[in-house]
């Protein structure tokens, strides 16, 4: 579309010629989406991210062009650049790295390319994620009923595992854990709540772990909460290292590490976002209506998002009904066009 043939000053040409060029101006007319998944070999969902734009994409008879950012923030830089050379007429990103969003924004601003961020917001992005203080405040809600059952509200420490390159996503997050918690045990020291840097990342977040615990040797109640279940894990999995996790809860966020075979016991509950489905939401409340010449107003606020994803906050034992990623992803590409994994599996729905 971006770089379509709009001067057919060829009337000397024969019929022949003309039908070529037509066909040539019908390809180059056709809407192309770019797609910049995170890769990060943590998590699944980054790629499935890719794998249900391009399904989607195609179902629309779009182009679709896919890169990885390698969770490196040059990478990212230089694939929004790739994007604008390839002539794409939209972008979607998860980009872990946010450092690097404002040099992308520029780069798709100067381009004239629209972009869609998922989850971590920029001025000059469509913002598509969950409702983060919601998601946030429901996981502390539902950490907080274990913690007054299991230890009357009475904990050794509340352990906060930050991720502060996610700016008020983190604050959101985290912070609306902490909140909930509150809601159900208020009485908890404000000297209990500590907290670290994971990075939301289980490996990352590992030695920052382990050195907090250091620091609080007598601690043995611990509940745990963050900005995503790779966050909450790494704590959980220092306290397993340090032999200290037989009384280690923990809730996450965005439900990534909570279904399968291999659920960590110490995780009892998340809050589902079934990240690999964003792209309904981007497609259906902005990239189609893109597409279709109808440009949307520019909506960049987490808290004012283009598409607001709805969490679904689970405890452990709820979250075996759910399938798994692979067979979601199956059962969304197969439902009406528009259907969220929110209608089609969360047990909690509102």
């Amino acid at each position: 579309m971006r770089n379509s043939v709009r001067a057919f000053a060829v009337m000397a040409l024969s019929v022949p010629a003309l039908i070529g060029i037509a066909g040539v101006a019908e390809a180059q007319d056709k809407f192309k989406l770019g797609m910049a998944v995170g890769g990060n070999t943590c998590c699944e969902w980054m790629k499935a991210q890719g794998d249900v734009a391009r399904a989607l994409a195609e179902k629309e008879g779009w182009d679709y062009v896919e890169l990885s950012n390698n969770n490196d923030p040059a990478t990212a830089l230089k694939n929004v650049q790739i994007f604008a050379q390839e002539g794409v007429d939209a972008i979607i990103q998860f980009n872990g790295q946010a450092a690097s969003n404002p040099a992308i924004s520029a780069v798709a601003k100067q381009a004239n390319i629209p972009i869609v961020t998922y989850d971590i917001a920029d001025p000059g992005m469509y913002f598509v994620g969950i409702d983060n203080l919601g998601a946030g405040i429901a996981g502390g809600e539902g950490l907080g009923a274990i913690v007054k059952e299991k230890w009357n509200c009475e904990p050794d420490l509340v352990i906060s595992a930050e991720g502060a390159g996610a700016g008020i996503v983190n604050e959101w997050r985290t912070g609306g854990m902490r909140t909930g918690l509150g809601n159900v045990c208020p009485d908890i020291p404000k000297e209990k709540y500590v907290s670290f840097e994971s990075q939301g990342d289980a490996a990352v977040g590992l030695p920052a772990a382990r050195d907090l615990l250091a620091a609080h040797p007598d601690a043995k109640k611990i509940a745990v909460v963050g900005l995503n279940d790779g966050g909450v894990l790494a704590l959980i999995n220092a306290a397993e290292q340090l032999g200290r996790a037989d009384e280690v809860i923990g809730w996450g966020q965005d439900g990534a590490f909570i279904t399968g075979d291999n659920v960590n016991p110490h995780l009892v509950g998340s809050v589902f976002y079934f990240l690999e489905g964003y792209a309904v939401y981007a497609i259906k409340d902005v990239i189609k209506p893109i597409a279709e010449g109808n440009t949307p107003a520019l909506k960049a606020d987490a808290g004012d998002p283009a598409s607001k994803v709805q969490p679904c906050p689970v405890t452990a034992e709820q979250a075996k009904s759910v399938p798994d990623m692979p067979e979601r992803v199956k059962q969304l590409l197969a439902a009406p066009a528009g259907t969220t994994e929110y209608e089609l599996f969360c047990p909690n729905k509102g």
